[in-house]
């Protein structure tokens, strides 16, 4: 398994030394420390994110015409059952990519990684716009000889995965399939978008920014927002105005949760994950 990570660093200091020239030496330091998954992805956030992007930029073995295929076969299903197809989404796949490429490596399968993380804290990592109404996620491996139909067929077997391929309410996906010693680690992640923040937020924060959002209904309305501590899950600064106060994390991790009301009833939807800076 070490071996097929290896060629992943490789290529990675190949094109810093391609680009870097004299700078090579301080560059290929750096770009190594970027994609290491024998040990897990960062814990930090940021770094996390930018290690899990290039693992994927570096990857040989992605498997993406499996992966259509089983977009079309989920679709299909929905649409003969009367439901409306699901929207590709490039976050989802890179949430779904990164956990089937720490999968492979670390030879797991599971719905959260060994460092506790979970489908829901990918797809808040890995889009910075959507509000999330609700997730699911489909995990599974399979024979790498096996056509898209098979893997989909192989899914389905599991009630509760044929489930979140028939929910409903689910507006969009991200699936991502990766090779690795004869078997293919499958990762399909639901989500439903209720709404996308207007201005995508990044993920180092400070000070305070503006926080609107575009809801799936004219009947919601923005009620109020909430910065969440990741780790203690403490309240760390909220309000009902436009204006988000990153200035309260003091360096710390937080979710950002958006409260919504649709008539006479209010409920969160979970946004992007952000990291505060001192």
């Amino acid at each position: 398994m070490l071996q097929k990570y290896d060629k992943l660093k490789s290529s990675l200091l190949l094109a810093v030394a391609a680009a870097g020239g004299a700078a090579f030496s301080g560059a290929a330091v750096a770009a190594e420390a970027i994609c290491s998954l024998e040990n897990g992805y960062s814990i930090d956030l940021a770094s996390y994110v930018d290690e899990a992007s290039s693992c994927i930029d570096a990857a040989d073995n992605i498997e993406r015409s499996v992966a259509d295929g089983l977009m079309a076969e989920i679709n299909a299903d929905r649409v003969s059952n009367g439901l409306a197809p699901l929207n590709r989404r490039g976050s989802l796949d890179k949430a779904a990519l990164a956990h089937a490429l720490d999968m492979s490596v670390r030879i797991y399968a599971d719905h959260v990684d060994p460092e506790g993380r979970d489908h829901l804290h990918r797809i808040r990592a890995f889009d910075r716009t959507m509000l999330v109404g609700g997730s699911g996620a489909n995990v599974t491996v399979s024979l790498a000889n096996d056509d898209a139909q098979a893997v989909h067929a192989k899914v389905k077997m599991d009630a509760f995965n044929a489930d979140n391929m028939m929910r409903a309410s689910f507006t969009d996906v991200g699936i991502g399939v990766v090779e690795e010693a004869g078997q293919y680690y499958v990762v399909q992640v639901f989500a439903a978008a209720e709404g996308d923040l207007n201005e995508a937020v990044p993920i180092s924060v400070a000070g305070t920014a503006p926080l609107k959002a575009k809801l799936s209904s004219d009947d919601q309305r923005m009620v109020a927002w909430g910065l969440v501590d990741t780790n203690s899950g403490e309240m760390l600064a909220r309000s009902s105005m436009p204006r988000i106060r990153y200035s309260a994390l003091d360096g710390a991790d937080a979710a950002i949760n958006v409260l919504v009301g649709l008539h006479n009833s209010t409920y969160v939807l979970k946004g992007p994950l952000v990291s505060g800076r001192n």
